[in-house]
């Protein structure tokens, strides 16, 4: 089989997206199952930091992996030991002994193992493919991503009312075997060891970490996303439980779903359209205006408002996602690919171990009850956001919004300050 083909990165691509599905639903089904046992966002926010946290502290270790085996490999045993975690929760759901508590512990315990398959999946894109297939890859890749969102909360909500958890937990760990057998089906994948033979763990992942401080624009880029990881995390935390204290779960699963399709829409434009050249200004500017969209979903409970301006917030993301992408991937060797890659998931995700610990303490213990009926906040701010049950979590997605777009439009004016300059002086020399 041909190494360098699109054709044997779609078996790849097409295995981690029917994994990713799976994933999807098990993980809306897990935070249904918590936040209907406890009522507490905090306990939501647990499942959730258990979800990422383990994998984003574990990809540094797992890049320089990445770089010294085969990714193949690596792939195949993340998959495995992200299935047994689920296996796990279902053995105590079948036996009646499972808690939110053991929720939480079985998939930090497959988030894990996440650490192992994520450095090596995208670092074997370039091994896969040439330079110029990167920004379709990169359109695939969001697709996988949007499918992911726009299916797995709509199939979840439905069959959690029809069948129940332990059939969406059957599902997710037949979707893990499909992802082994499509990693099984693709060549082995052996990075170049010139840059790292002779050197110990420790001396790899310096030489990725000095790798990454020589790219000026890509560490720029890293640095933005570090920023931005936070207040996506706030959403992801709190979007959840806003929803169901207004509706039910199979409700929450329709908005996520349709909300969703904008990051298909999204996909598909870079697919027909391409990407311009200057991908930090494309970064800078769908942020800030992603940011605006996520603010406006906590000015109002309607249902129709909440899902169109989710939409647009997703529709922005492809453009962030695969123009960062792309801008990593076209700067970094491919030798160092796999530890840049583990570097940069880790420093660009720790703003969601911050949003993860901080926002669901900050959600039951201090603005939802200020904007409860007669909350500190309910004359005042609850004209714009309403008042009762979740409408703290409202505010606090017009903070992360407003945040989010003054952090990208500061990026915008920084870009517009560096080129001035040159322009001026290329009109002295005319």
């Amino acid at each position: 089989m041909k190494r360098k083909s699109m054709s044997v990165f779609l078996v790849l691509w097409a295995g981690q997206l029917v994994s990713s599905l799976g994933t999807g639903m098990t993980g809306f089904a897990l935070g249904v199952y918590v936040f209907e046992e406890t009522s507490r966002v905090s306990s939501f926010a647990l499942l959730v930091s258990a979800l990422f946290i383990p994998a984003i502290l574990l990809r540094p270790a797992g890049g320089v992996l990445a770089d010294r085996m085969d990714r193949r490999i690596l792939i195949i045993l993340g998959d495995l030991g992200s299935a047994a975690g689920v296996v796990i929760i279902l053995l105590h759901l079948k036996t009646g002994t499972l808690t939110p508590g053991i929720a939480s512990l079985c998939v930090a315990f497959s988030s894990a193992f996440t650490a192992l398959q994520n450095p090596a999946y995208k670092a074997s894109l370039t091994d896969l493919l040439d330079a110029q297939q990167y920004a379709r890859a990169g359109g695939l890749v969001q697709l996988a991503s949007s499918a992911q969102h726009l299916l797995a909360p709509l199939g979840a909500g439905f069959l959690l009312a029809a069948a129940g958890l332990d059939i969406i937990l059957l599902l997710d760990i037949a979707s893990f075997l499909v992802a082994v057998t499509s990693a099984f089906l693709i060549p082995g994948i052996r990075p170049d060891r010139i840059h790292t033979r002779g050197q110990g763990f420790i001396a790899d992942m310096g030489t990725g970490s000095a790798c990454l401080r020589r790219k000026r624009q890509v560490m720029e880029t890293v640095i933005l996303l570090s920023l931005v990881t936070f207040f996506v995390g706030m959403l992801q935390v709190l979007f959840g439980p806003m929803m169901l204290s207004l509706f039910d779960p199979a409700t929450l699963g329709m908005v996520q779903a349709v909300s969703a399709s904008g990051m298909l829409a999204g996909s598909v434009l870079i697919g027909f359209l391409g990407l311009p050249q200057r991908l930090d200004i494309l970064i800078a500017v769908s942020l800030g205006t992603a940011g605006i969209f996520l603010g406006m979903m906590g000015c109002s409970t309607g249902l129709v408002w909440i899902s169109v301006n989710f939409f647009l917030f997703f529709f922005c993301l492809p453009f962030i996602n695969t123009g960062a992408e792309v801008l990593i991937r076209t700067a970094v060797p491919n030798a160092f690919q796999g530890r840049v890659w583990g570097l940069i998931g880790f420093i660009t995700q720790t703003g969601y171990i911050i949003a993860y610990v901080c926002a669901g303490s900050l959600a039951d213990h201090v603005f939802n009850p200020l904007l409860l009926d007669r909350g500190f906040l309910a004359p005042s701010v609850g004209r714009l956001t309403g008042t009762g049950p979740g409408r703290g979590i409202a505010l606090m997605l017009i903070l992360a919004g407003s945040g989010l777009a003054v952090t990208a439009w500061l990026v915008v004016l920084r870009w517009l300050c560096s080129i001035w300059p040159a322009r001026l002086e290329e009109d002295c020399r005319i």
